[in-house]
């Protein structure tokens, strides 16, 4: 959208952020008017606006959220201490609990440190045990380095989706905006659909994918929601305590 120029006569901006701490701080300063996450930084930020709420669905994690390493499952659980860089206040510590948790991993011998996953991608390997809660692209250096796929949600029983949220201020005040938004959003979706070379081609600055077949794979790891209204998927909304009734429904012209 950003690339094509669409967003420029509408009175909308996108700010294109790693962190997902800094997505929730740019929001809370009141620096924009809505942020994307996961419904982990909703959870949080909704702490702070009871009338935080999704607003446009985007996709599912399904492989896309890691976790990388230096030694295997067996070492690990042997390991008396553990260095795990993340982002502590987001989706990754949920991701490294969900680990923890299934492979009977101590927290006590976890040390954490906060690291967004464009600082954790650029790590040269470590001699200690070592843990990294990333994403895809920024897998993609690590694996240079020598780390490892340890886990992904694909095989953690952890439902991940990210979405656009907003308050019902934003909501009122900017109605025409998000409108269009929603639609352009639809309309980009069908062009990477209708040509994924030429939409890899426009994004292609924003990742750190060296070929289109390497974006092509990547988006294997999720699940496009945008469209999804399907009864599975709202019970895993309302399960994860992400209102409904304020999520714009899908737009299929434009």
């Amino acid at each position: 959208m950003q690339q094509k120029g669409w967003l420029e006569e509408h009175n909308i901006e996108i700010v294109n952020l790693v962190s997902l701490s800094e997505n929730m701080q740019m929001y809370d300063s009141g620096f924009v008017h809505a942020f994307t996450g996961t419904q982990y930084e909703f959870e949080q930020m909704r702490k702070k606006t009871p009338d935080l709420d999704a607003t446009i669905l985007l996709d599912r994690s399904l492989g896309g959220d890691i976790v990388m390493g230096n030694r295997d499952i067996e070492t690990l659980q042997k390991a008396q201490n553990i260095t795990v860089y993340l982002e502590i206040d987001s989706v990754n510590k949920a991701l490294l609990d969900s680990f923890i948790a299934l492979y009977g991993i101590k927290p006590s011998v976890l040390h954490l440190i906060n690291k967004d996953s464009d600082d954790s991608s650029m790590l040269e390997m470590k001699d200690e045990p070592t843990l990294i809660i990333t994403y895809t692209p920024y897998d993609i250096i690590l694996k240079k380095n020598g780390y490892k796929v340890v886990d992904t949600t694909k095989n953690l029983s952890l439902f991940v989706m990210d979405a656009l949220y907003t308050d019902s201020e934003t909501r009122k005040k900017y109605a025409e905006e998000l409108a269009v938004l929603n639609q352009l959003i639809s309309k980009a979706l069908y062009h990477l659909k209708k040509d994924p070379e030429e939409y890899f081609s426009t994004v292609q600055i924003f990742f750190k994918y060296k070929d289109q077949k390497a974006f092509l794979q990547a988006l294997d790891s999720i699940q496009w929601i945008y469209a999804d209204r399907s009864l599975s998927l709202i019970k895993q909304l309302e399960l994860h305590h992400i209102p409904t009734k304020n999520i714009l429904e899908p737009v299929h012209e434009f």
